[in-house]
């Protein structure tokens, strides 16, 4: 039977394309498998690398079909081409072999240099500056031995969690709305947390003229010193446990002022005892304390210290950090969507090494379909936000057959792709809403949620006070 299908699409092996996608991501993909020795295959072979690892990235869009369908749908207009073969294209089992062969770090180098073809191309976006942004979520695998083992399960009072869990850290660029890095560990243990994910990013980090977005989660002194001497700019919540006294003479017209935080760090050890020694370090910091009606008060730290980016502007554009939690709502809520009967998981693998794999091929088309986006509105001089990532992800599932019969149309095909992609504006544009912490199921320490708990609208840049504080 192998060999009825190798012959049925005999040439194609080898030469099969992601149609949306190949211009975009093929050449990196065959040097890749040539630096790591894996572009060798036994003739005859259907599952060659390439088609392997094409086949891994639409395992990452397909959540909702399992391996013999997903690669039944990518090959699906090459099969109503020739009209020749009804059957499956392989055996079961093979793809998982198939998978196990590429492993996961072929994919964490394809991500990697696939990041770095746009990372350092990002456009400034606020006072000449670029803004990236960090946050942490929790991914969701089978609950088997082999991920149990590696990943561990939530516990809290209420008991254990139903699935094991990846915890990972990613950074996003603003513009464009693309992963340009990522960090992952079990969801429990010794340097697991986010700050240890957060640095892991934060240490390789080189973009120059950024500034750098954090969520109250990551405060420390240690990252607040390491970006005074590193010279990156930053914008920082922080908690109300820090103690931020104002610094005499320091208030600017616009409410904010200046503060000195205090805390010490370690300098080197001790050659008698091998103790650390610690040292004391102030840094200056411009603090702005701000409140939305309905909102506790909130404080941020910054060393945009210059009268020209007033405390208003810092604010509204601190509020666009949210934009990353839209980003793992595409990829969880949509892209990893599963149906009925399917295990409600973002992950389908039930090896560990495999899930790691998965996780870089989530990341990668994710990746590429922002890409497309931002290719299709490059003529209109259009905002890549305004553009449905709903349905541009339903576009390309529909059109992925079609295009792969569509051999001698390739650039065309191309052309006329991205056109519809750019009419798919999002018919209701991004609303600046507040909602009330509450749960509809009563599973943590917010409260339930009731009627009276609805949705509302706001007007940021009217609503928002700036706390003004006594002059010292």
């Amino acid at each position: 039977m192998i060999k009825v299908v190798a012959k049925v699409f005999s040439g194609i092996e080898n030469k099969f394309e992601f149609a949306p996608f190949e211009t975009i991501i093929s050449p990196i993909i065959q040097d890749v498998l040539q630096e790591k020795q894996k572009d060798k295959f036994r003739k005859g072979t259907l599952l060659t690398p390439r088609l392997s690892v094409w086949l891994c990235f639409a395992l990452a869009l397909r959540r909702n079909l399992n391996c013999q369908k997903t690669l039944d749908w990518l090959l699906a207009g090459l099969r109503w081409k020739s009209l020749k073969f009804n059957g499956k294209f392989v055996k079961d089992g093979t793809i998982s072999r198939a998978r196990t062969r590429m492993g996961f770090e072929l994919f964490h180098t394809i991500f990697h240099r696939f990041t770095m073809t746009f990372k350092d191309t990002v456009s400034a976006d606020f006072h000449g500056m670029k803004t990236f942004m960090f946050d942490g979520t929790s991914l969701t695998t089978p609950d088997t031995e082999s991920n149990r083992e590696e990943f561990g399960k939530h516990t809290s009072g209420r008991g254990r969690g139903a699935f094991p869990q990846i915890r990972a850290v990613a950074l996003m660029g603003l513009i464009g709305r693309r992963i340009v890095d990522v960090a992952y560990a079990p969801c429990r243990g010794k340097k697991t947390g986010e700050k240890t994910l957060m640095f892991k990013i934060l240490r390789k980090f080189s973009i120059r003229n950024s500034l750098l977005l954090f969520d109250a989660g990551f405060y420390s002194f240690n990252l607040v010193d390491y970006m005074h001497k590193n010279g990156f700019k930053y914008i920082l919540k922080i908690a109300k446990s820090v103690k931020l006294k104002q610094l005499p003479g320091s208030l600017m017209a616009d409410g904010s002022y200046m503060s000195k935080i205090m805390g010490k760090i370690v300098v080197g050890k001790n050659p008698k005892n091998g103790r650390n020694i610690w040292e004391k370090v102030e840094i200056v910091v411009r603090v702005i304390h701000f409140q939305i009606p309905g909102f506790p008060p909130v404080r941020l730290i910054t060393n945009l210290s210059g009268p020209a980016i007033t405390a208003k502007e810092i604010v509204i554009h601190y509020h666009k950090r949210w934009d990353i939690e839209i980003a793992f709502d595409e990829i969880k809520t949509h892209q990893c969507a599963t149906l009925k009967g399917h295990a409600p998981t973002i992950f389908r693998s039930k090896r560990s090494d495999l899930v790691k794999q998965e996780l870089y091929c989530i990341l990668i088309m994710y990746n590429l379909i922002r890409t497309l986006i931002i290719k299709a509105i490059q003529t209109e001089d259009a905002d890549p936000l305004s553009i449905s990532f709903l349905e541009t992800l339903d576009l390309i599932v529909q059109a992925v057959p079609l295009m792969s019969m569509m051999t001698g149309k390739t650039e065309e095909v191309h052309v006329f792709l991205l056109k519809m992609i750019a009419n798919l504006k999002i018919d209701r544009p991004r609303r600046p809403r507040r909602n009330p912490r509450v749960t509809k199921i009563k599973m943590s320490n917010f409260k339930r949620k009731r009627r009276k708990d609805k949705s509302e609208t706001f007007n940021l840049e009217q609503d928002l006070e700036i706390l003004y504080q006594k002059a010292a």
